[in-house]
């Protein structure tokens, strides 16, 4: 007896102090640097790369480089083609907006072959990357990149600062052209603003070459309404309000309208 409690009692005593012990894949030190002349480093994650896929960083600037000297955050010195934040299936799938209950079974297809993502990003402009190498802020130049986020669900984007979450959903963006999004609390508002000739569940209509905010389902939590719509007052739908086009709207967590502004006039 007394020898299995001098075991229990040393084997607390070991964990507590692995408990202790500095993870150095947790605590390892970010190494910073001052480029002297323009300079490729290759992100994490690359075993492979021709000479132009390998980011430049610009002469006189700071870079953020992990402790195998990749490169995490710094101001790019050319306008490249870099990988943008995939995500993971798991958490695409978790954090998917999906319909109301009602006789309705979800099902998905999860698609396992690898997907080349890549946008244009700008030079002059701080780029961060992920453990992965992939961006997940930044600015991108193109004018009709487009981003897919499954087999029938694409959005088009333009120049402007591009940041992603961790699913791999765009959080920030400028939209590329008209779109009709859901925004949060879209349940509430499944016919609200069905018209005589368009009938589209819950969804509104966001003006192209404007910001867009949206969470991680993909939600609007703020832009730019193109048509006139009814927005929540009231989270559980019991009343809404009519909001003209032009209008930027920023949503609370339950889809109520926390500010409303028309869009500035061109000069």
């Amino acid at each position: 007896m007394k020898s299995f409690l001098l075991r229990v009692i040393t084997g607390m005593v070991v964990a507590a102090l692995f408990s202790f012990y500095p993870n150095s894949s947790v605590n390892a030190a970010l190494i910073t640097k001052t480029l002297d002349a323009n300079t490729r480093i290759t992100p994490p994650g690359i075993i492979m790369a021709t000479q132009g896929e390998i980011p430049m960083f610009k002469k006189g600037t700071v870079v953020t480089l992990d402790e195998y000297g990749n490169v995490l955050e710094g101001i790019l010195a050319d306008t490249i083609n870099l990988p943008y934040e995939s995500g993971t299936a798991a958490a695409t799938l978790r954090k998917t907006s999906v319909a109301p209950p009602m006789m309705f079974i979800p099902y998905y297809v999860t698609d396992t072959k690898p997907k080349y993502r890549l946008l244009t990003f700008k030079e002059g402009n701080k780029v961060i990357f992920n453990a992965k190498g992939e961006v997940t802020r930044g600015t991108i130049t193109n004018t009709n990149d487009s981003i897919e986020f499954n087999s029938v669900n694409h959005m088009q984007i333009t120049s402007g600062e591009i940041s992603f979450h961790d699913s791999g959903m765009v959080a920030t963006c400028t939209l590329g052209k008209n779109t009709y999004l859901r925004p949060v609390g879209w349940q509430q508002l499944l016919t609200a603003n069905f018209t005589n000739n368009t009938a589209c569940s819950g969804l509104v209509e966001f003006k192209g070459k404007q910001p867009l905010e949206l969470n991680e389902k993909g939600e609007v939590m703020k832009g730019t309404l193109n048509n006139k719509a009814q927005l929540l007052a009231a989270a559980d739908g019991s009343s809404t309000k009519l909001y003209e086009a032009g209008t930027i709207v920023e949503f609370d967590e339950k889809g109520v309208v926390i500010k409303a502004e028309m869009m500035p006039k061109p000069e």
